[in-house]
C-alpha cells in the first residue's frame, strides 16, 4: 500500500509544471548529469538558432524563438537577458558570455562566426560539437555502468541461488 502511495504522489508531483522545471535546475548541479544536461540544452538553442538565422529570420526574432524551446528555466532566463542586451547594441558573443550562457568554446566559435560574417553556419557547427559531445559522454556512461549492471545482476542471483540450496539443505534436517 505504501509502494502504491509513493507512486501515485510522485505522479502528482510530476504532474505539476513548476515542479519539474525545478527538479530539471536542480539536475544541471550535479556534478556529471549537469554538464550533459546543460550541453545538450545548448546545442539545441545553436542548432534552432543556426537554422533560423540561415532561413533569413532576423537575429533579434531568431533569439527570441530559440529562447522559447528551451526547457531548462535558469537557461532561459540567461538567454532572455541575452536577448535584452542583444537589442540594447550588445554584440551576440559578448552578451553570451557576460551572462555566462554558454561555455567558452561556445563563446569563441561564435565570435569567430560573428567576425567571419558566417554565424548561422557556424552555430550549426556549435551544435554538431556539442552533440557530438554528449554521444561521447553516453557512450562512457554505458560503458561504466555495463560492468556494475552485471555485478549487481549476478549478486541477485547469488542471492536467489543461495536461499534455494539452503532450503535444500534444510529439507534434510527436518525429523518425521
Amino acid at each position: 500500500g505504501a509502494v502504491v502511495g509513493l507512486v501515485i504522489l510522485a505522479m502528482y508531483l510530476f504532474s505539476q509544471a513548476h515542479l519539474r522545471a525545478r527538479i530539471k535546475d536542480a539536475t544541471t548541479k550535479l556534478p556529471l548529469l549537469g554538464i550533459w544536461i546543460i550541453e545538450a540544452e545548448s546545442a539545441r538553442w545553436a542548432s534552432m538558432l543556426g537554422t533560423l538565422l540561415e532561413n533569413r529570420v532576423s537575429l533579434l526574432r531568431a533569439l527570441e524563438l530559440s529562447s522559447q524551446g528551451m526547457k531548462l528555466p535558469s537557461l532561459n532566463v540567461k538567454l532572455s537577458q541575452v536577448n535584452k542586451a542583444v537589442k540594447a547594441g550588445t554584440s551576440l558573443s559578448q552578451a553570451l558570455q557576460d551572462n555566462e550562457a554558454m561555455t567558452a568554446t561556445g563563446h569563441n566559435l561564435i565570435r569567430a562566426g560573428e567576425r567571419a560574417g558566417e554565424l548561422p553556419r557556424m552555430l550549426r557547427s556549435l551544435a554538431k560539437l556539442l552533440e557530438e559531445s554528449g554521444r561521447t559522454r553516453m557512450k562512457r556512461f554505458l560503458l561504466l555502468i555495463e560492468p556494475i549492471a552485471i555485478l549487481v545482476i549476478g549478486g541477485v542471483i547469488g542471492v536467489i541461488i543461495t536461499g534455494v540450496i539452503l532450503a535444500i539443505t534444510s529439507v534434510n534436517e527436518i525429523r518425521f
